[in-house]
């Protein structure tokens, strides 16, 4: 019995922390929001907000699909969990929007919601919506591909608890949810640039420097990281 347990330990399992991380759980993930560059435009000018965004980063040069990704990630124990991220596709057959396109990795802000889903950008009283059409308008509908995690313990994560400020899981987390987001580009007839942009706002941008750690401590290229706060 102890010869099996330890050939099984061995091999992996479900209660493996290490097994599987980065895999995604829906290939393809589910579509969420779509919209012409004209249409997301309009939708942008009818709200001071959006109109707000429109004169600092212009009008959307792409359309964009988002689409809510889930993944195994770890816990801060190291303890095996899922958690979700938007999936954000620029769509057009202009050059800037076609081909082969550079890749945005990005950590939010704090928020004490735990339904925060930066996927779900129709109704933008749900907790995450802003953040995700903000994203959406800033960076998808100007060419890139944008990978934006919800974290684990948020939205239909089964983590109990946020590891919040924790380095070596949110590092962790981020890298799987790129993992993932990779794994489901040729499905959705996407392919991105080998250029990695980290990029994120208040905590965001503790968790994109703890990324930019991790994926150079791999041996992992970053293009370039801009972490705000």
């Amino acid at each position: 019995m102890a010869a099996v347990v330890a050939a099984l330990a061995a091999c992996g399992g479900a209660d493996d922390p290490v097994a599987g991380r980065g895999a995604l759980l829906q290939n393809p993930p589910p579509l969420t929001f779509a919209a012409s560059a004209p249409d997301l435009g309009a939708q942008l000018s009818a709200t001071p907000t959006g109109r707000e965004l429109l004169a600092v980063v212009g009008a959307p040069v792409c359309g964009v699909q988002v689409h809510s990704m889930e993944y195994n990630t770890v816990g801060a124990r190291g303890e095996a969990t899922n958690a979700t991220a938007a999936l954000m596709l620029p769509q057009g057959q202009g050059a800037a929007c076609s081909g082969a396109r550079p890749l945005l990795l990005y950590g939010h802000g704090t928020d004490p919601q735990r339904a925060y889903n930066q996927a779900q950008i129709t109704d933008l009283t749900r907790p995450g919506a802003a953040s995700g059409l903000q994203l959406a308008a800033t960076f998808a509908a100007h060419g890139y591909i944008v990978v934006a995690p919800n974290y684990a313990g948020y939205d239909r994560s089964r983590l109990p608890y946020h590891p919040y400020l924790v380095a070596d899981q949110q590092s962790k987390d981020m890298i799987d949810a790129l993992a993932a987001a990779r794994q489901a580009l040729p499905g959705l007839s996407a392919r991105d640039s080998g250029r990695l942009f980290l990029s994120g706002n208040s905590q965001g941008g503790h968790v994109a420097l703890a990324t930019q750690r991790a994926l150079q401590a791999a041996g992992k290229r970053v293009t370039a990281a801009a972490p705000m706060s």
